[in-house]
């Protein structure tokens, strides 16, 4: 039973330059290009990249590894950003904003 936890890594640094190869970029550009704010970061140990993509105020926040699992992720991430932003275009008026005392 003890060796099940330590299945959850290697131990190793990742590589960004190896996670965010293979069109990664394009995929993040295609996100925030949608409106939505995405954070990335690694964990404290370095053996994972964190993404976080928010829209509208929910968000949602995965661990990567591997440059397969992080495409895939990212892919999915798009397309639901660019249609939850589908059906809200951008208003070209002036808007008021409450202003606190």
């Amino acid at each position: 039973m003890a060796d099940w936890f330590e299945g959850a890594g290697n131990g190793a640094q990742v590589s960004l330059d190896e996670l965010l190869a293979d069109g990664a970029g394009a995929v993040l550009a295609r996100i925030v290009d949608a409106g939505a704010l995405l954070s990335m970061g690694l964990t404290s140990d370095g053996g994972a990249l964190s993404v976080t993509v928010t829209l509208d105020g929910r968000w949602r926040r995965d661990y990567f590894r591997t440059p397969a699992e992080l495409r895939e992720w990212l892919t999915d991430a798009a397309v639901a950003v660019e249609s939850g932003n589908a059906a809200r275009p951008a208003s070209s008026g002036p808007r008021r904003r409450k202003r606190g005392a």
